[in-house]
């Protein structure tokens, strides 16, 4: 039985979690289309929470290069990440094209400099 706080299945979801220090989304697999949406409806409001003393974090080491859909998911979240005052964050993938779109995707959402990614 999968946990409580765990959105999609082995093959693909997210796990949010939200403090005023911290907003983490652990990401893995391909996003079908209800992981997308309930990712658009869980993780936008989460990320408000964020404080100016706060950090970001996205553990996509397991995630894979994502469709169309699953990119603008997370560039919108960066856009509304961008308008948010926050210490730091960081973006950490394993998967070389994984990574090079999540760097895209953090520099078209506005938080290039703000966001690390490696």
């Amino acid at each position: 039985m999968p946990a409580p706080d765990r959105v999609g299945t082995d093959a693909g979801g997210y796990r949010l979690s939200a403090a005023a220090a911290e907003f983490r989304v652990e990401a893995w697999g391909y996003w079908t289309p209800e992981v997308i949406s309930a990712f658009r409806r869980q993780a936008f409001v989460l990320a408000r929470r964020l404080g100016a003393e706060g950090q970001f974090v996205l553990d996509a080491r397991d995630l894979k290069p994502q469709g169309t859909d699953g990119q603008e998911v997370l560039r919108e979240l960066f856009r509304m990440l961008a308008a948010l005052t926050f210490a730091r964050g960081s973006v950490s993938a394993s998967n070389a094209l994984t990574r090079m779109q999540l760097t895209r995707l953090v520099r078209e959402g506005g938080l290039d400099g703000r966001i690390t990614v490696d």
